[in-house]
């Protein structure tokens, strides 16, 4: 009797043990379920707010222009910058004894002038240079004579000859013209073909006066 007791209870253990164990294996395949779907749901949000705060890192408001783009931008402005002159703009006057009474003022600074008549007008200007800086010692001596005056800005066009060899002259670049270049001129325009020849090769400081008073008889030409 007391054999087959012993027989009964081993298997009755064996029983709950196998029991527990597959108990226990589906709480741990449940739990291991549930954490798995846990981290997936807190990864999803994490990486949500982390992308977010990539994108606001990485893509600022205001953008910088690709370099390729930059370069040409600058090319654009330096070609712009050598395409100008700068002109001092004396004034607009109704009358002519206006200007006279002007033009003794700058003959007593030794300064030539040029004159453009618009619309009836008188407008007077002196000195004309590639940069704006080289100017100032001239607007120091016009504003210590109490002259009224400012530094006009003009785009001066490559296309047209006159205006392009012009513009290398206030440059004080020296220039080749073309063979038929002086076709272009009447029997009375000759000086200022004499003008062009003596400017493309000559070397003047930026602010003589034999210098400028060729630019100024060109400059009145060309907008006359």
């Amino acid at each position: 009797m007391k054999k087959k007791k012993a027989k009964f209870r081993l298997k009755v253990d064996l029983k709950s043990m196998r029991l527990w164990i597959l108990l226990t294996l589906i709480i741990v395949m449940m739990g291991l379920s549930f954490g798995k779907l846990l981290d997936n749901f807190l990864g999803s949000s994490e990486g949500v707010a982390t992308t977010s705060g990539v994108a606001d890192e990485t893509q600022p408001a205001n953008e910088e222009q690709p370099k390729d783009e930059t370069e040409q931008s600058e090319n654009a402005e330096d070609v712009a910058a050598e395409n100008k002159i700068y002109v001092i703009q004396l004034g607009v006057y109704e009358t002519y004894d206006n200007v006279l009474n002007l033009a003794g003022q700058l003959q007593q600074l030794g300064y030539n002038y040029g004159i453009l008549k618009v619309d009836g007008k008188y407008s007077v200007f002196s000195h004309i240079s590639g940069t704006k800086e080289s100017l100032a010692s001239v607007e120091e001596a016009m504003s210590n004579k109490g002259i009224d005056h400012f530094i006009k800005e003009v785009d001066v066009s490559t296309d047209d000859l006159k205006w392009n060899y012009f513009l290398q002259a206030v440059k004080q670049k020296p220039f080749e013209m073309t063979g038929d270049f002086i076709q272009t001129f009447t029997d009375d325009e000759m000086h200022i073909w004499g003008y062009y020849v003596t400017l493309s090769t000559a070397s003047f400081d930026a602010l003589a006066s034999e210098r400028q008073k060729m630019l100024l008889e060109i400059y009145q030409w060309l907008n006359g």
